[in-house]
């Protein structure tokens, strides 16, 4: 027999938020199924009846934190107007990000991990896009491939050792010369 379809809310979205939270604490491995319906006070029965498997569950997890994660970043950089203010949004917002995946890592085979640093860059492309065409940026390069350029390499810098060597207001200056490198191609 077919399985019914469930709609959002309720005790999936409660399912969801407390497995959200094990996996950001003990990481994928170390979270069962029975863990995550002990804390709702829920079944097993009751698991299976929203999700296939765990791992459909961590599907959605992923997919509600990176719908939540490109909303706040189109929040943050919304008013930027220009690459020192674009920086001074993105930085921190960047970190903070990489620092909640990080809290995630727990368990997790290096190339879940590695997806995971992936969809958070790709997560940032339309948004940095759209704001480009807000910030009125003359490149002849199309707006999504400009993005990627300043996402993927901001990334990069942000993660090599030279960078992390640096303070703070450093790293600013040296993210805002490379952004004002990139737009001025």
């Amino acid at each position: 027999m077919p399985r019914k379809a469930v709609l959002s809310g309720g005790r999936k979205d409660e399912i969801i938020r407390a497995a959200t939270e094990m996996f950001f604490q003990s990481g994928f491995e170390a979270t069962s199924v029975r863990m995550i319906t002990d804390k709702v006070g829920g079944e097993i029965g009751m698991f299976y009846h929203y999700f296939k498997s765990k791992e459909d569950l961590f599907d959605q997890v992923v997919e509600r934190f990176f719908r939540d994660f490109e909303a706040k970043c189109r929040e943050m950089i919304s008013g930027c107007r220009t690459p020192e203010e674009f920086v001074d949004a993105f930085l921190p917002l960047y970190q903070a990000a990489m620092g909640q995946y990080g809290r995630i890592e727990g368990g997790m085979h290096w190339s879940i991990r590695y997806a995971m640093h992936a969809k958070t860059i790709d997560a940032l492309v339309p948004v940095l896009s759209e704001q480009l065409e807000k910030m009125d940026v003359s490149s002849p390069l199309p707006k999504e491939l400009l993005a990627r350029q300043l996402v993927y390499g901001a990334s990069a810098t942000i993660h090599s050792a030279a960078f992390e060597t640096m303070k703070d207001e450093e790293q600013r200056s040296y993210l805002k010369k490379f952004i004002q490198t990139i737009l001025s191609q």
